[in-house]
């Protein structure tokens, strides 16, 4: 009887012992559990704090920057949103356009420049936000103002400034462009393009663009990279000087001077300077057109590359960008071979 009584009383003892272990477990776990839980709910609460403040203080400093620009319609800055909507910059519905929108690397752009006037500070960061077609713009209108205050600028009488004459010139000239194909077809067409700009733009005009060739060297490949880079931008020079640059008609120019005995006869009648310099950008044009399928004509630049290379090389040491213009051109090469 004593055995069994030991028996007995052992089992409900070791049941006991398991039931009162299992409880512990569960609850140390749901403890466990519910302090991880609090845990990451307040990680993440502290951290979504943390980034509207900081969403917060940049959104300042955006709204303060760009008060502090004060940029003016007449410098070529583009108006940031708030004042688009009467000035209220602090109103929350207004946004503040991000610079990585409008801001461009300036210090890639150091050869924008005429008479030393340069887009950057002296630690080649840019002060204030400009689009590649504004700086493009300004430096245009830079030099057409400077050409405005040359004494030998007023003794051909213009009646407008520079900047409105030329730009009537070259939509002129766009509007009557060349004769590309067949030149040699009759005497009458050979002489017309023999003739081409003096029968558009007429004798005064080329007297004028003659002295500025012969005074402004030391701009004239500065200012020709300008206009061939704004061509990218139509809506900028329609908007600015009223100029429609349509692909086809400055095709048909760039084939011209490649492609026709009156274009080649005009470059060889001009500086050493002013005809590499042409024909380089009119292999550009050429080029632009086979990438994008308008190449009509068929002009073949490969026979002008090599023969632009060998001319750089030999006789280019004046040239402001001639390892620019080489660069490309071995590439162009590369591509078409």
């Amino acid at each position: 009887m004593t055995m069994k009584y030991h028996k007995l009383d052992s089992k409900p003892r070791s049941r006991v012992k398991q039931k009162s272990n299992t409880f512990l477990y569960i609850g140390c776990g749901l403890v466990t559990f519910f302090v991880i839980l609090f845990y990451f709910y307040t990680q993440q609460k502290n951290n979504h704090s943390d980034s509207i403040s900081q969403e917060s203080l940049s959104g300042s400093k955006k709204i303060e920057s760009v008060e502090l620009s004060g940029p003016s319609n007449n410098s070529g800055v583009m108006p940031s949103q708030s004042e688009k909507n009467g000035g209220k910059a602090n109103d929350p519905s207004a946004s503040v356009s991000s610079p990585s929108e409008n801001q461009i690397s300036i210090k890639s752009e150091t050869d924008k420049s005429v008479g030393g006037h340069l887009f950057t500070d002296p630690e080649n960061n840019p002060p204030f936000s400009k689009t590649d077609s504004d700086n493009l713009i300004q430096t245009l209108n830079d030099f057409y103002e400077h050409l405005d205050q040359q004494s030998y600028m007023k003794d051909f009488n213009l009646k407008e400034p520079s900047r409105i004459h030329f730009s009537n010139l070259l939509q002129k000239l766009i509007a009557t462009p060349p004769v590309v194909a067949n030149e040699t077809d009759d005497l009458y067409t050979l002489l017309k393009n023999t003739a081409h700009f003096f029968r558009i733009l007429g004798k005064e005009n080329i007297l004028i663009l003659k002295g500025i060739l012969d005074r402004e060297k030391s701009s004239f490949e500065n200012i020709l990279k300008t206009f061939y880079r704004l061509t990218a931008y139509p809506e900028a020079s329609a908007q600015e000087y009223s100029l429609i640059l349509p692909k086809n008609a400055l095709y048909d120019y760039a084939g011209f001077f490649l492609n026709t005995m009156g274009g080649r006869l005009y470059l060889f009648r001009r500086d050493s300077i002013s005809r590499m310099a042409v024909s380089y950008y009119s292999i550009l044009l050429i080029d632009n057109a086979n990438d994008e399928g308008y190449n009509r004509y068929g002009v073949d630049i490969r026979p002008t590359i090599d023969s632009l290379i060998d001319e750089i090389e030999g006789t280019g040491n004046r040239l402001l960008l001639k390892e620019e213009y080489l660069d490309t051109l071995y590439d162009l090469k590369e591509k078409y071979n």
